[in-house]
């Protein structure tokens, strides 16, 4: 059987799976039932099936027909703390917990792939490593799954590969893009210290809430003023946090923000120029200003070999319509990230939007509906693509 047949054949399974996890979901480091629902569905299978401690993700190792590479496929499995607002018959059961990011999809993807590619062990030329990982969106997962030496481990990863849903693409359709498509993600803190007074004599004190309000200013000609027009990033405040009543002059206040960018040369000029402007502002109004930063994920530039292959499989075991090219990259984080700081891999898109308004809301929108005719697109494209690349890292 190929494997357009076997998808086929496991489709309504999979869609009841897909359905029991959306109806259960977990949060991060805490997929107890996931992990149970994952090894239960691949436990008569050729893989070799690991827990990852704590009971929270699989490891399972699948060993081809021939000698070769060893592609690595993750999937993440956590949801988000969000009171769900679909509607659906199979929604939410766990209040306050919601999968609107669409990892249920992605853990029943991998699953059907893993089926699939079960059945047909003995074509493939090289390993399968199926990562179905915890954690994703408190971004701890990754490095959790990298220290229990999972990459590393026997038979090691080459290449590594996910896919993400995608409500701006048609479901049954795969996006695409070489080199960056998400940012990386961190956080940054700026203290702004002042003397604290009477709000009657300003100037007998050093008020850090109009220098505050300055650096504020002064950091958002970053994007618009130090970066080219054709390079993307951004830099918001989301906290401003000073003064306890209306006559007195606090004595600091706290500002608190996130940079996104795409490329590991503007993440160190962003914050080398957020540092700069912000010290010197509060020197001169003789003040100090205190920057932190908080890394998180690092950008995903994907390989553009990978992204070549999956562009003709998609196109051979779908069809032309079934692919799209991504114009622009996203500016949310991933922390499948990570594991790009020690191999080489790709994320690409899984579309599932359709006619209904709910399914193009974003993602981690309490009403999103994902169009659950992506599942058997996900799956053709992910074992395709394992199949194929096998094949061309090989030769």
């Amino acid at each position: 059987m190929d494997i357009r047949s076997i998808t086929s054949e496991i489709k309504e399974q999979m869609i009841l799976i897909r359905r029991h996890l959306h109806k259960n979901p977990e949060l991060s480091m805490k997929e107890y039932n996931t992990t149970k629902i994952i090894i239960e569905t691949l436990k008569d299978t050729n893989i070799e099936l690991s827990e990852l401690p704590n009971g929270t993700g699989v490891v399972g190792v699948l060993r081809g027909g021939s000698e070769g590479l060893t592609l690595g496929l993750r999937a993440d499995i956590d949801a988000l703390p969000i009171i769900e607002n679909t509607g659906l018959d199979f929604t939410s059961e766990n209040e306050g917990i919601m999968h609107a990011c669409g990892h249920d999809i992605h853990t029943t993807v991998l699953l059907g792939a893993a089926l699939v590619l079960d059945r047909m062990k003995d074509s493939l030329e090289g390993n399968i490593k199926f990562i179905f990982q915890p954690g994703e969106e408190i971004m701890k997962g990754a490095q959790f799954v990298m220290e229990q030496g999972v990459l590393q481990n026997e038979p090691k990863v080459d290449r590594i590969v996910c896919l993400h849903t995608w409500p701006l693409i048609e479901a049954g359709q795969i996006g695409v893009r070489k080199g960056p498509i998400m940012a990386a993600t961190d956080s940054f803190e700026i203290e702004v210290q002042g003397t604290g007074g009477h709000a009657a004599h300003p100037h007998k004190s050093v008020d850090p809430i109009p220098i505050a309000g300055e650096i504020i200013g002064a950091l958002q000609t970053i994007v618009s003023r130090s970066i080219s027009p054709l390079e993307s990033a951004v830099v918001t405040f989301g906290q401003i946090n000073g003064g306890n009543a209306d006559n007195i002059i606090a004595n600091k206040v706290v500002l608190s923000g996130s940079v996104r960018t795409l490329t590991p040369e503007m993440r160190n000029h962003i914050k080398e120029q957020v540092v700069q402007i912000s010290e010197h502002i509060a020197i001169g109004h003789k003040s100090k200003a205190t920057v932190s930063f908080k890394p998180g994920s690092h950008p995903v530039i994907n390989n553009n070999e990978l992204v070549e292959v999956m562009s003709d499989t998609v196109k051979e075991y779908l069809d032309e319509e079934s692919l799209v090219y991504l114009p622009e990259p996203s500016l949310g984080g991933e922390d499948f990230s990570f594991y790009l700081q020690e191999v080489e891999g790709m994320l690409f898109r899984l579309g599932t939007k359709n006619e209904q308004e709910a399914s193009t809301r974003s993602l981690h929108n309490p009403g999103l509906i994902f169009d659950e005719k992506a599942i058997p697109t996900g799956i053709i494209a992910m074992s395709s693509f394992a199949l194929e690349y096998l094949k061309v890292g090989k030769k």
